[in-house]
């Protein structure tokens, strides 16, 4: 927790660079052969990676990510995005407004698993097709990349965090348009993926259509942000295939930062940021949060359905433990803080039926009550909502204590003082009953104790929350939870 600066107030004033790019590729390689890099060994057997796409709006995310995955080339009027959107609102209008999910199969070789072209005319691809594409992907693939397109617009920032925060990503790739400089929303993506400690590299796209100087304005703007006092990062200019192995072996080291430039239209740059996905290791084994596969099952739900014929569908991701068919459950808390048995039917990891489910895996139950004449319904879940084994015995609280660093505020924080809570899954506004100190400002720390607004919520100690309230944000640590007014 020492990044205590606000990002859009620390960028430094611009001047001329002190060095090449020549000279930071060879400060980033000797500072990332002196890291300690992650153990392969141990995530070996992990062969999903997740890696959140932020960044302004208009910056080109949707498209990078439908150029990636369906192995095609845009044509500057939005055909590659129309592949990967939602809803038919996002394809009218162009901007995401939801989470999206599409996956990249690599082989034993690392060679990318080509997708089968969907035999439709309409742009967006049918539930059944995309069903089939993902199949056929994972069936040829060893190794496999799941993009989380995130939104990019300011009044979709909520959704942008419930992302970073409860998809648990183990790398940010952020997208900035080289024609549009870096923004404030990029800023502000930026700061929230360093608080989280989530491993970032950088994507510049539309260099086909941006002039060089606007390019190298872009560039060196990028540059000194990423060296301030905040990021702390060094850049990596990647250039070829032998830069690419260098970043790929030592970006978990969170210090080198890759940044890629390319063009979705022309293809330039692509097949070095193909070769640098189809390298990185999942980090779920090393990441906050995940406990090993012998543990209780803890199963935290990001995502609701109600499918015809199967019923309610609930997606997620596995924190601990291992699940299978008929596997009896605890579901909540609900409204009223209880957990409820549920069982669970079926199992489907990246859109394929599979035996079971382990941590730090993401997959989707069919469930069904076990309640007599209760069942289940869209209005029975909400936010934070979690499946659990009885023998963890869950608890729903209203109250909870947290250390805290405040990264950006206007005034002061004082009792009384309410913010919506990000935890996890948990998506909840919360007021401050009392500090550790009388008052807390910018780049302070402290002891806060919070509770909950509507509902009471499951949480674990040392669980990382993020709170929010207008441009105001908080970075911490749950220290304590409180049931019933007693610490635990």
């Amino acid at each position: 927790m020492n990044t205590t600066q606000n990002f859009n107030e620390t960028i430094p004033e611009q001047s001329e660079r002190s060095s090449s790019i020549e000279e930071e590729n060879k400060l980033a390689e000797s500072t990332s052969a002196d890291s300690t890099c992650m153990s392969r060994a141990t995530t070996d057997d992990v062969h999903d990676v997740k890696v959140a796409v932020i960044g302004n709006v208009d910056s080109g995310k949707s498209t990078l990510v439908g150029v990636l995955t369906k192995c095609l080339l845009d044509d500057g009027r939005g055909f590659a995005r129309s592949k990967v959107f939602n809803f038919a609102h996002e394809v009218a209008n162009g901007r995401t407004s939801s989470i999206g999910q599409e996956i990249m199969g690599f082989t034993p070789e690392g060679q990318q698993v080509e997708p089968e072209r969907a035999s439709t005319a309409h742009s967006m691809i049918s539930t059944v097709t995309k069903n089939q594409s993902w199949s056929q992907v994972v069936s040829k693939s060893e190794h496999l990349v799941t993009f989380l397109d995130l939104c990019g617009h300011e009044k979709y920032l909520k959704t942008t965090i419930f992302g970073l925060v409860g998809l648990t990503p183990d790398y940010a790739m952020i997208v900035i348009g080289a024609n549009m400089g870096v923004q404030r929303m990029t800023k502000e993506h930026l700061g929230i993926a360093l608080a989280l400690k989530v491993p970032v590299f950088i994507v510049v796209t539309k260099i086909d259509m941006c002039p060089e100087n606007i390019y190298q304005q872009t560039m060196e703007q990028l540059m000194k942000i990423l060296k301030s006092g905040g990021a702390r990062k060094i850049p990596f200019i990647v250039r070829n295939e032998e830069d690419v192995k260098t970043c790929a072996d030592n970006i978990a080291s969170d210090r080198v930062c890759p940044i890629f430039s390319i063009s979705n239209v022309s293809g330039e740059g692509l097949s070095n940021l193909r070769a640098f996905i189809g390298s990185l290791r999942s980090r779920a084994q090393f990441a906050e949060g995940f406990r090993g596969p012998e543990e209780p099952a803890e199963f935290h739900i990001d995502g609701v359905y109600s499918v015809t014929g199967v019923g309610m569908v609930v997606a997620g991701t596995m924190k601990s433990g291992t699940v299978g068919p008929n596997h009896t459950l605890l579901l909540g808390p609900d409204k009223a803080g209880l957990f409820k048995p549920v069982t669970v039917r079926s199992i489907h990891c990246k859109r394929v039926p599979v035996p079971q489910v382990m941590a730090g895996q993401s997959a989707c139950f069919a469930i069904r009550s076990l309640v007599k004449r209760e069942q289940l319904k869209r209005s029975s879940f909400r936010k934070g909502m979690v499946l659990v084994d009885r023998e963890l015995q869950p608890r729903a609280s209203w109250e909870f204590e947290a250390e805290v660093v405040i990264l950006h505020h206007a005034t002061t924080i004082k009792p009384h003082y309410q913010a919506v809570v990000h935890c996890g899954v948990i998506r909840q506004a919360a007021q401050v009953l009392s500090m550790s100190r009388e008052l807390l400002r910018t780049g302070d720390k402290g002891l806060i104790n919070f509770r909950f607004m509507y509902h009471p919520e499951f949480l674990h100690e040392n669980m990382t929350i993020l709170f929010r309230e207008g441009r105001t944000k908080g970075l911490g640590r749950v220290s304590r939870i409180l049931y019933d007014g007693a610490g635990v």
